[in-house]
């Protein structure tokens, strides 16, 4: 199609009609067509997916109790393998959120180097319970610090439950996979305040949906300790997600510190 006015080059100068004509035909001539044929690629991949193995699997309890226990579950018709497996990717998880706040605490403290201070302190509901006056900084280090002992919690109950808490799972290696994005994230220098705290909050609600999911396997095992204990743990991280979220909305709401953002 030809134009019919006049385009703008780089510099903001008007471009010729001539000029203009040429740069439209060799966009023409060096545009894809309009409709590219993928269904050998689909085909591939197709194949390539089931001719794959499994990412790994799940190993078998090296205690005698453990044994005890898998055997508990598959007579209710539990699958004992599953749960080692979630159990398995919430520790994954939970190490991970600790190196994402360790992360988090180092941008927010390099924004406290230059005298700027973007974030409010955390509203008094959502701050931990009976804790005194909070500043940011005191929020976050205390965030990181509740991630760690879910972490340590996670591993003896799976050792508690005949399984080793070392071994990498399938679904934790897949979750560890998946978290490698949001760490990208917070650990490149150049991301603001705001894009660290938006990664953060894809991180919190994947934690929060883990956690409600756990909770419902430990319950369906009858492990009604673990099902108490981990009830405890989401509601701390129900907590940790109003907080990012709040902040998150705050500085996009009414950015005073426009180098956060």
């Amino acid at each position: 199609m030809q134009a019919t006015t006049l385009g703008h080059n780089r510099t903001g100068a008007a471009m010729s009609p001539a000029a203009l004509q040429a740069m439209n035909q060799a966009a023409d001539e060096l545009s894809p067509a309009p409709f590219i044929d993928t269904s050998d690629l689909r085909l591939q991949k197709i194949a390539f997916i089931g001719e794959a193995e499994a990412v790994g699997s799940v190993p078998a309890p090296n205690t005698a109790k453990g044994y005890v226990k898998t055997g508990l579950a598959a007579l209710k018709g539990g699958e004992p393998t599953v749960l080692l497996d979630k159990l398995g990717e919430r520790i994954a998880f939970e190490r991970s959120g600790t190196r994402l706040y360790d992360a988090l605490i180092a941008k927010y403290e390099a924004i406290l180097e230059s005298d700027s201070d973007p974030l409010p302190p955390a509203p008094p509901a959502v701050q931990a319970a009976g804790a005194p006056a909070e500043t940011p900084l005191d929020t976050l280090k205390g965030i990181r610090a509740e991630e760690l002992a879910h972490f340590k919690m996670l591993t003896l109950a799976v050792a508690n439950l005949g399984g080793d808490p070392t071994s990498q799972t399938p679904s934790a290696d897949v979750t560890a996979v998946a978290s490698m994005g949001i760490m990208q994230v917070l650990n490149d220098p150049r991301t603001t305040l705001a894009q660290c705290l938006n990664a953060m909050l894809t991180a919190e609600l994947t934690d929060n949906a883990g956690w409600e999911l756990l909770i419902n396997l430990v319950n369906d095992a009858g492990e009604d300790q673990l099902v108490s204990q981990f009830e405890a743990a989401l509601a701390e991280e129900q907590r940790h997600l109003q907080v990012i979220k709040g902040w998150l909305t705050e500085l996009l709401s009414s950015p005073v510190e426009p180098e956060a953002i």
